[in-house]
């Protein structure tokens, strides 16, 4: 029982709440295509980024907590 290996539950969960977070993503892709040519490095999607894992967490919190022991 010592050797076996344990699959972790949050990979899992985020996978199924990716689908939910549609919004967000496509916002950070729309965000990432705008400054794909921004040569002077001050542009960035952090924010959008940011607020698609959020989305992504705040789904998975309460499924993951429920596992937990």
């Amino acid at each position: 029982m010592a050797d076996e290996e344990v699959a972790d539950q949050k990979k899992y969960l985020e996978e199924a709440c990716k689908p939910k977070c549609v919004r967000p993503l496509l916002q950070y892709q729309a965000c990432v295509k705008r400054i794909e040519g921004d040569e002077t490095g001050n542009k960035h999607c952090t924010g959008q980024y940011f607020d698609y894992w959020q989305c992504v967490d705040k789904c998975v919190a309460p499924r993951l907590f429920a596992k937990l022991k």
